[in-house]
This record gives structure tokens, C-alpha cells and sequence, in this order.
């Protein structure tokens, strides 16, 4: 789930592990691009794409070539990445990035109780929309994690490779009582029962697929998340895990480590 962002040193340090229904369905949806408001050197399009349930999402696309790349943040949508960590990415493949319905310049969300099933109804249609139907590598932020592993497991066929930046193996006890009976979906703008989706992710079979699987932990965020991300190891028998010394928001304090590392393993 989301975390707040904390700040912290940039020294890097790595440690490899290796071991072995919402009401958004999808949809035939077409980006409308448009210029980027700060040109790049780079192909860059951003626009906005058209749910069948009729709500707008913002989107950017950088770069060119495939396997693409989609970015899922933790809660600031596309702001979250910026052309430190883009740029890289997007000279060797196409990066694309959104804001959910209910953050950044996307529409609201609906309001009504929601799961991280929800989530991956509209990162279907994003994909679609964009041209990412074929298998994409899948990469996301904290909570944004959290999503893409669902979604991974949900279409596992269509993923090229997963990587997780800080995302965390939720306990639902823990998180019901942070979030109280409800799970907290009716204090945020999206609308998302963390609570119940924990539990989604804790019976989740294991593994998801063979694709592979990197999982980028913070050595200064949580105490004992190193340890914690360990579980996100049995997705993939081609996964392993790398420890950089920094804070929860290891893209913005040290995004050429991570950059560099999601580059690693990226299929080519």
C-alpha cells in the first residue's frame, strides 16, 4: 500500500536474492494525443483516453520500441516519475504512465467501494488503448506495486516482466486495524479497500508466472521491509531482489540506480 515519501542518503548498496470484478470492463478505447508541453529529445505524446464508463484518464508516453514499459505510481501519477527516471527507460524501449481516475488530471473515480481488481480494469484498458496488449513489463511504486502484482497474476500472458519498487507484503489484520472495518476506500480520492485487497493478495497462488521478477527494496524505509519484500520472491522462479540504500521513494532520491537496474532486466 502507499507509504509516505522519507527522505535519505544516495549511497548504493546492493544485494541480489535469486529464487528459483469492477464495473470498468474493458474497453475498444483510442488515445487523443497531443503535443508534450515540454519538448524532449526523446518521441514524448501525452493525451487522454476515454473509459467505457466514460471517465478520462491523462496519460504520457515516452520513447519508442518493445517491449514497452508501463509505470504505475504509488499516488501522484505520471508527477511521480520525472525525466530522471524516465529519460533512461525511454532510450531503450516505450514508457508510458497515467493517472488513475481520482489523482493528477484524470477524472474522478467512482464512488463506490473498490479493489485492487478495480485498479487492473482500468490498467487493461490504459494498456489497450496505448498499444500495450502485447506482453509489456509491468513496474510500479509502493502501492502501485501492490497493483501491478495483481495485475500480473490476472493476465500473467501478456507480461513481459514485474518490477516492484518498495512495494510491501501487506498483513490485512495489521491494515484493518489502521484502516478500521471498511478498509479505508471511502478516505481517498480512489476510493480503494487496501484492507480487502491485502487479503486478495495474501491467497493469491504462487508463482504467477515465469516471467521475470525484480523486486527493489529500500535499505532505510521500514524497519525489517528488506525482509518483508522477500515474499514477493515466490512470484516468478526468475526473480531477485536488490537492496539500494535510500528511503521509501528510492525513484526520486537515487533514480539511476533504479533505472539502471529495471534496464538490467529488461527483455530484449
Amino acid at each position: 500500500m502507499i507509504r509516505p515519501r522519507v527522505a535519505a542518503p544516495v549511497v548504493l548498496l546492493v544485494v541480489l536474492t535469486a529464487c528459483g470484478g469492477g464495473s470498468e470492463p474493458v474497453a475498444a478505447v483510442k488515445p487523443s494525443p497531443s503535443v508534450a508541453a515540454q519538448p524532449s529529445p526523446l518521441d514524448s505524446k501525452e493525451g487522454r483516453l476515454r473509459l467505457e464508463s466514460g471517465v478520462s484518464v491523462f496519460y504520457r508516453c515516452v520513447g519508442r520500441g518493445s517491449p514497452g514499459i508501463l509505470l504505475e505510481a504509488g499516488d501522484a501519477g505520471t508527477q511521480e516519475f520525472g525525466p530522471s527516471f524516465v529519460d533512461p527507460l525511454a532510450k531503450a524501449t516505450r514508457v508510458c504512465t497515467y493517472d488513475r481516475p481520482g489523482i493528477g488530471s484524470s477524472d474522478a473515480a467512482p464512488n463506490r467501494h473498490r479493489t485492487v481488481d478495480d485498479l487492473c480494469e482500468v490498467e487493461d484498458q490504459v494498456r489497450h488503448g496505448l498499444g500495450l496488449d502485447v506482453k509489456t513489463v509491468l513496474a510500479g511504486q509502493s502501492g502501485g506495486a501492490n497493483q501491478v502484482i495483481w495485475c500480473a497474476a490476472r493476465r500473467p500472458a501478456a507480461v513481459a516482466a514485474l518490477m516492484s519498487i518498495e512495494g510491501y507484503h501487506d498483513d490485512p489484520a495489521k491494515l484493518a486495524k489502521e484502516f478500521g472495518p471498511d478498509g479505508g476506500w471511502q478516505n481517498g480520492g480512489e476510493y480503494i479497500d487496501w484492507v480487502k485487497s491485502s487479503v486478495m493478495l495474501e491467497k493469491m497462488p504462487k508463482p504467477i508466472g515465469k516471467f521475470p521478477v525484480l523486486v527493489i527494496s529500500a535499505s532505510n524505509a521500514d524497519p525489517g521491509g528488506v525482509k518483508n519484500q522477500w515474499y514477493w520472491l515466490a512470484l516468478s522462479p526468475r526473480s531477485r531482489q536488490v537492496v539500494l540504500q535510500g528511503g521509501h521513494n528510492l525513484h526520486r532520491e537515487v533514480p539511476d540506480q533504479v533505472t539502471a537496474e529495471i534496464l538490467h532486466d529488461l527483455p530484449r
